[in-house]
């Protein structure tokens, strides 16, 4: 039913892909982050 004998390869490329992702997803959030807290100053600063 399944294959439980999978390369060694097979498992070293989807710890490349997993980290990857991490680290994608891991700067966006911090980008996000920085930008909602620029968005945030920049809206107290303004006089209304």
């Amino acid at each position: 039913m399944f294959n439980h004998h999978n390369s060694p390869l097979e498992h070293l490329a989807a710890f490349a892909i997993t980290l990857a992702v991490g680290v994608i997803s891991t700067v966006a959030l911090g980008k996000y982050i920085d930008k909602v807290r620029r968005d945030a100053i920049a809206s107290v600063a303004q006089p209304r």
